[in-house]
């Protein structure tokens, strides 16, 4: 519309002429009245239950983004572009997208502005960066795992994560099953008067809510509905009514292991996306209290590579389903790269094998220093390494460790008297596109890695 309506005055009759050709949401107004809006605009508003209502325009054009605009936009006479975000009538949130531009109308300056609905692609949005950012707090929650011994420690960082994510929640609470009572084991945001609380499992919010069968979340919009508000002291100063809340299960190997719950201070604090965001935090959980449990039962098993303190391949093939589990779970993408080191047998021919794992050192150092927190890198064994990235491409990729070579022959390796030329080469592969499972990606990467290592031999010729 901007690229088409290049008027200063305008009528009714050009309106109503524009409008059969170009039939799309339309509106002329100012901050005072609509002169005319369109069928279209009126059908748009109608089907995504926003004013006007009934042909009264004052909400809309007082909406506090629309108002501002139009200020400005009588002001200075530019055009302009927006995303507006409405509270619908039933409750829900929706977007629009409207361009507009000063024009003359009856001796008056008014704005003339087109519209689109973009709400799914708001949500679509919206729910990439949400999962997005809960899968950044869950990872963090996977990778401590085996650097936390008390269970306890592991449920807090759990619940602190939580909390971020569901932004209403103020305070959570973990409780354990024993036998047929549920014991606090982490709390944040309630006073230390809340150590050693038990509760019956009846008399648990999400055994009422599910009619007993605990199997599945629970979004209590007012508590009140059950029983009643309940009263409790907080780190916050002050005793709080919870009046809602949004509780989950927690199994292991199928049996219930416990409840999360995350608590707030006013009614209807959770909505559709906070229930999948516990879906998520809850499958995260029962993620890592298995690896959690799983370790302590399985203590022998060694994470780290001892010769380069990275993980270790076995570790590596359990993160990697885990890391795979939820990539198919929330459509999620990563790549997977193979590093291999070069010319390894002649620094071992030539100067040792303690020079040649010096040599492996160095190159792990350098390629953990250059992983993000989010990420993870592992040896897989000899001179080869492997490792997980997110968020990224292979642009990126390329560019960030083709700049680590060059560093690593501007700074060789100094052993004694002797400089030691440490270098890789590397193959890159995405999931899904190159393959869904880790043999498939494995092996893409490891063609892609030796074409690499074929092409800069080449060069060196």
């Amino acid at each position: 519309m901007k690229a088409t309506l290049k008027i200063e005055n305008i009528t009714i009759d050009e309106l109503m002429n524009f409008d059969k050709f170009m039939s799309f949401p339309m509106i002329l107004f100012n901050q005072k009245e609509v002169f005319y809006a369109n069928e279209s605009f009126i059908s748009l508003c109608t089907k995504m239950k926003i004013p006007p209502v009934e042909g009264n325009f004052n909400a809309f054009i007082h909406h506090p983004q629309i108002l501002e605009a139009v200020q400005t936009a009588l002001r200075t006479h530019e055009e302009f572009g927006m995303e507006i975000e409405f509270h619908c009538m039933d409750q829900s949130k929706c977007w629009l997208e409207m361009g507009g531009k000063t024009v003359n109308f009856k001796g008056e300056n008014a704005i003339l502005a087109s519209l689109s609905d973009i709400t799914e692609q708001k949500k679509v949005e919206d729910d990439l960066s949400r999962i997005s950012k809960l899968r950044m707090l869950m990872l963090e929650v996977t990778q401590s795992v085996l650097q936390i011994e008390d269970i306890d420690h592991l449920f807090k960082l759990i619940l602190d994560n939580a909390l971020k994510a569901l932004t209403n929640g103020l305070l959570g609470s973990i409780l354990i099953k024993e036998n047929e009572h549920l014991y606090i084991s982490s709390y944040v945001g309630y006073d230390d008067h809340i150590k050693g609380f038990t509760l019956p499992i009846e008399e648990a919010f999400l055994y009422r809510a599910t009619q007993g069968k605990m199997n599945s979340i629970a979004n209590i919009p007012d508590l009140e509905a059950l029983d009643k508000y309940y009263l409790h002291q907080t780190v916050f100063g002050e005793d709080v009514y919870i009046k809602s809340s949004i509780t989950a299960p927690i199994y292991y190997k199928g049996v219930l292991f416990g409840i999360i719950s995350i608590d707030a201070i006013k009614t209807n604090a959770f909505d559709e996306d906070d229930e999948r965001s516990m879906e998520f935090i809850r499958n995260s959980i029962e993620i890592a209290l298995s690896n959690h449990l799983s370790y302590q039962e399985k203590a022998f098993m060694a994470r780290y590579d001892r010769l380069t303190n990275l993980y270790n391949r076995a570790y590596f093939e359990e993160q990697f389903a885990l890391v795979k589990e939820l990539a198919e779970r929330y459509d999620d993408t990563f790549n997977l790269m193979m590093f291999d080191m070069d010319n390894l047998k002649r620094i071992n021919d030539t100067f040792g094998h303690l020079v040649g794992d010096k040599a492996i050192q160095s190159v792990a150092r350098e390629l953990e220093s250059n992983t993000r927190t989010s990420d993870f890198i592992a040896r897989l064994g000899g001179d080869e390494f492997v490792g997980i990235f997110y968020h990224t491409d292979h642009k990126q990729l390329e560019e960030k460790f083709d700049k680590l070579l060059d560093d690593l022959k501007a700074n060789p390796l100094m052993v004694g008297s002797q400089n030691i030329s440490c270098s890789f080469s590397y193959g890159i592969a995405d999931f899904p596109n190159d393959g869904t499972s880790m043999e498939e990606l494995l092996k893409v990467a490891d063609d892609r890695m030796y074409s690499y290592k074929g092409h800069a031999k080449k060069e060196q010729d």
